[in-house]
């Protein structure tokens, strides 16, 4: 008898772990020069640095696969060895490897002089410098992930969507590289007797993005002795790292509903009592829910992500040892860099068809990101009633980096200082607290015209509004509260050190009950401790430190996340040993 066609659909391959090896080296070189030159102090330094990391994991091959499941021998793979007997699965099984690769050079020369000038208050000092880094990257993904080794499976898919390893998206190759050129002035200058400016100026200039200059401003005004008032206002940027500009394809499938599909159900099905028989032609006909691959890739035309802080403050200083400080700040950040989603594609490729309606469906587009499959003839009529272009089922999208929205975030510091002596030994303690306020994240333009078609009744109720914007506080990571503490004890060769750190409950946006009640990750607080033995070791001052991190063995709290925990906020190693020696020359 001839066999009949097997398919496959959520089968487990359970007979074979995925065994992970890592093996990362890292080393850094650093050179100091420094010295005078007339009235002037300069110094130099020169780094190099080279990080190299590979991961080789043992999977199954998809090609291998099917050869052992068309093999028609004793050496078949078995699907139906129902955990027991022998499967035959090591003939597909093959390590799958990837290799990173970072380097850094970097070249600076900074020259001071405290005293350029002088004013009645004091003098004024200033500081001028220039640097120069060159930094690269390369992320080498395996042949069966990069397209190399292609597989194509039997409805003829292939590279780039799927791969020939099971259960793994395709990935490809990516490298970049940058070079920027730094320079920088600082001005440090006493108004008053108790009153200092300090003022600074800094230029940067990328081979990979436009040049950038920002400022700051601060002052510190000392009132009376124990009692300084601090403040600053200052301009920062944080670059395009270099995969956001230069990373090739990472394809990963989603479960994502197709809007424009949904239109036209909604539509179809707002025309008709629920009794109607052709009430859920529509919804029948029409797929608008599946799997959608997300292409993302690199943008070279980003820019610099850009702040504004300001702070205000004070630090007391009641009596010798002790210090207390607290500073209210706030940060403006523009232009985040980040992915716009394929769910807020799939709203904008919607937003597009309902404001064109049935005008020149030819040719029309829609969003250039969605890419759909072939329209099946027998949709086209619900699409047609719903009054917009009609579109096959969603296929992938392709989602660029860009610059998107404002983040605001306000908040206050903390700290308390106090160092004693006393027969025992040598005291420190610490506390430094941060309190957020606000964390406010504002649309961007592309995001705030779907709020608007939301707000406005554009979008059916059916539709979701754009999430995560608004007030963000106490919500998926941005906790209101972190504490960290430090007792440490010191005498003669000997020390210990005993740490806190504290973090708040927050909720979980996309978990939650019926009635809407979203799911509470509680706090959570880790000890970490250490021992210390100074000793001179062949003539160099060096200190073995014996440290037990989270030695309560607190683990992270429950998450609906890959691992059972958000590991955006929370680390669930446990309780972990760690011997240390620091030897000075």
């Amino acid at each position: 008898c001839e066999g009949v066609p097997l398919l496959l659909d959520f089968y487990r391959w359970v007979e074979h772990p995925r065994i992970v090896d890592n093996d990362a080296t890292t080393w850094r070189f650093v050179q100091g020069f420094r010295g005078n030159w007339a009235d002037w102090d300069w110094d130099s330094a020169v780094v190099w640095s080279e990080a190299k990391r590979e991961d080789v994991t043992s999977r199954l091959s998809n090609t291998l696969m099917q050869e052992a499941l068309d093999d028609p021998t004793p050496a078949a793979y078995n699907p139906f060895h129902g955990g027991v007997l022998p499967s035959n699965i090591e003939r597909a099984v093959v390590d799958v490897f990837r290799t990173n690769k970072t380097d850094l050079k970097m070249f600076d020369f900074k020259l001071s002089k405290a005293e350029l000038f002088n004013l009645p208050a004091g003098p004024v000092g200033v500081l001028f410098g220039a640097e120069y880094r060159k930094e690269s990257f390369k992320d080498d993904r395996d042949d069966r992930l990069d397209g190399t080794i292609a597989f194509t499976d039997v409805d003829g898919d292939t590279f780039p969507f799927i791969s020939d390893v099971i259960n793994s998206s395709p990935s490809s190759d990516s490298s970049g590289s940058r070079n920027t050129t730094s320079l920088f002035v600082e001005f440090a200058v006493p108004v008053f007797e108790n009153f200092d400016v300090q003022a600074a100026l800094r230029y940067e200039n990328a081979s990979d993005f436009d040049s950038t200059t920002v400022g700051k401003l601060a002052f510190g005004w000392r009132i009376f002795e124990p009692l300084l008032i601090r403040g600053s206002w200052s301009e920062a940027f944080r670059a395009p790292n270099l995969i956001t500009i230069n990373e090739e394809l990472v394809v990963r499938t989603n479960t994502v509903r197709n809007y424009s599909c949904q239109y036209a159900v909604d539509v179809w099905e707002a025309g008709l009592d629920p009794d109607d028989p052709d009430f859920d032609a529509a919804e029948d006909e029409l797929v608008c829910n599946g799997g959608v691959q997300r292409r993302a890739s690199g943008s070279k035309e980003l820019k610099p992500e850009k702040s504004t802080n300001t702070s205000i403050g004070f630090v007391l200083e009641p009596t010798e040892g002790m210090m207390f400080t607290l500073d209210y700040w706030r940060i403006k950040k523009k232009d985040t860099i980040g992915l716009f989603g394929e769910v807020n594609h799939s709203l904008l490729d919607a937003l597009l068809r309902i404001e064109n309606g049935l005008s020149g469906c030819a040719g029309f587009v829609g969003d250039p990101a969605v890419g759909y499959l072939t329209l099946d003839p027998e949709d086209i009529p619900f699409y047609e009633a719903a009054g917009i272009c009609p579109v096959g089922q969603m296929e992938y999208v392709e989602d660029k980096y860009a610059n998107l929205d404002t983040r605001i975030v306000e908040g206050y510091d903390i700290g308390l200082f106090y160092s004693f002596d006393n027969s025992w030994g040598a005291w420190d303690f610490s506390l430094r607290g941060s309190f957020y306020e606000k964390y406010e994240q504002q649309a961007g333009p592309a995001t705030q015209v779907l709020i608007d078609a939301s707000e406005s009744g554009v979008f059916p109720s059916t539709f979701p509004a754009p999430r995560g914007f608004d007030d963000l506080l106490r919500q998926d990571g941005n906790q209101t509260t972190k504490y960290n503490s430090s007792l440490r004890w010191r005498k003669g060769d000997w020390g210990v050190n005993l740490t806190a750190y504290y973090l708040s409950s927050f909720i979980q946006t996309s978990l939650g009950e019926r009635d809407g009640q979203k799911w509470r990750i509680p706090s959570m607080t880790t000890f970490n401790v250490s021992f210390d033995y100074n000793v001179d070791l062949w003539g160099s001052d060096s200190r073995f430190r014996l440290g037990i991190n989270n030695f309560t063995d607190e683990r992270a709290p429950l998450a609906d996340r890959y691992f059972g925990y958000f590991a955006d906020a929370h680390r669930d190693l446990g309780r972990y040993f760690y011997l240390d020696l620091r030897m000075g020359f």
